[in-house]
């Protein structure tokens, strides 16, 4: 969806990434911890200047369907 939508996948949050898509967290897989290691590194990358928009998945789905 997120290819189709223009998007160009990665499988990591990089120096690179300007969006991350959070979906809805299974909290059993997230280690005691309340967001995802990308999501914590895209805040660690913002901390230190990097421009990347964090938008949850219901808000993404939104920005596609015309």
């Amino acid at each position: 969806m997120v290819a189709s939508g223009g998007c160009e996948v990665g499988a990591n949050v990089t120096r690179y990434t300007t969006l991350l898509v959070v979906g809805d967290q299974d909290i059993s897989k997230l280690a005691g911890k309340d967001k995802s290691s990308k999501h914590l590194k895209a805040e660690e990358l913002i901390g230190i200047g990097q421009k990347i928009r964090v938008l949850g998945e219901s808000d993404f789905q939104s920005l596609l369907v015309p």
